[in-house]
């Protein structure tokens, strides 16, 4: 299939502000009937504490794979960036990520571990940003555009993460609930330089993946990560607008010579199994994408508004 914009259309919730005390989520939403039921339930839960709780919220923004409507039930994350108003105290975002911490094991969003993670596991958590799929901010670090203060994370990590991210979480993101701020996030052009930011760091965590592999039970899943975001960050390149990722995968497998990493990526999310040999056909793979990017689209690549996004081209 090929890819044809962004596919809108996604309102879980009415997103005027004349109406924040409706808290029930439309179940005949376009676009909703893909989440499964516990999926539903955890955004109930979470609009509902944000409309009535000690902890009241600003927006509740949904992006990712369960935005763009390649939510895979097995492998998937409930990505989400709650907003909080100007002058919450860092206690009120500590309070706020362990109630939706909560909700996450509650609904089945995430499963409480069996064992305390081990040190190795806990360094590629932080390192690949897989410590929770949710992101807690402020309207005005939200309305940044910073990706530091977006995404709560130090200056100095920030200075690594290149600037599709932003775009990206914008371009998917959908306001489930609250003040639609998504279209007035400043987004700054990408440059070439992006490009090979985002490979000299997604590689990097690949080839830990391959170093730690006999010790790191979740290597393969850390890996898949990696490529999914580098197959995101090339599409996004290409077209200013995020799709699921078979969209994303098939637009690259007939641009140039199909890529075994690429399918397996796919197949991996149907039916999760480990593979030393997925991991280490990852770096070539990346090195490949990112490459083409580079070299094939036109710099700097200016972030256009929401319902503006795809009219760019290579």
């Amino acid at each position: 299939m090929t890819p044809q914009g962004p596919q809108r259309g996604f309102t879980l919730l009415s997103t005027t502000m004349t109406d924040r005390h409706s808290t029930a989520l439309s179940a005949s939403a376009p676009g909703t009937r893909a989440l499964p039921h516990r999926v539903h339930a955890y955004l109930e839960a979470i609009v509902q504490m944000g409309a009535t709780g000690e902890r009241r919220l600003v927006s509740v923004i949904l992006f990712g794979s369960a935005a763009t409507g390649g939510f895979s039930g097995a492998v998937s994350d409930v990505d989400l960036i709650l907003v909080l108003p100007d002058g919450a105290s860092s206690q009120d975002r500590h309070r706020l990520r362990d109630d939706v911490a909560g909700l996450e094991i509650l609904h089945g969003i995430r499963k409480e571990p069996a064992r305390p993670p081990g040190p190795l596991e806990v360094f590629f958590d932080r390192l690949t940003a897989n410590v929770r799929s949710f992101f807690v901010c402020t309207r005005g670090d939200l309305l940044s555009g910073e990706v530091a203060r977006i995404l709560d994370i130090p200056p100095f990590q920030a200075a690594f993460v290149d600037r599709v991210v932003v775009p990206s979480i914008v371009g998917s993101g959908v306001t489930v609930w609250g003040e639609d701020l998504l279209p007035h996030v400043p987004l700054a052009p990408v440059r070439r330089r992006d490009v090979f930011k985002a490979l000299s760091g997604l590689s990097g965590q690949v080839l830990l993946c391959v170093a730690a592999f006999p010790l790191l039970p979740s290597a393969t899943k850390y890996a898949m990560g990696a490529l999914k975001r580098s197959v995101h960050n090339c599409f996004f390149c290409y077209h200013s607008y995020p799709a699921p990722l078979e969209d994303e995968v098939a637009f690259f497998q007939r641009l140039g010579r199909p890529s075994h990493a690429l399918a397996q990526l796919l197949d991996l999310r149907r039916e999760h199994r480990p593979s030393f040999a997925f991991v280490v056909r990852c770096v070539p793979a990346m090195v490949r994408l990112h490459l083409r990017t580079a070299f094939e689209n036109r710099f700097p690549r200016p972030m256009l508004r929401r319902g503006e996004l795809g009219r760019l081209t290579p």
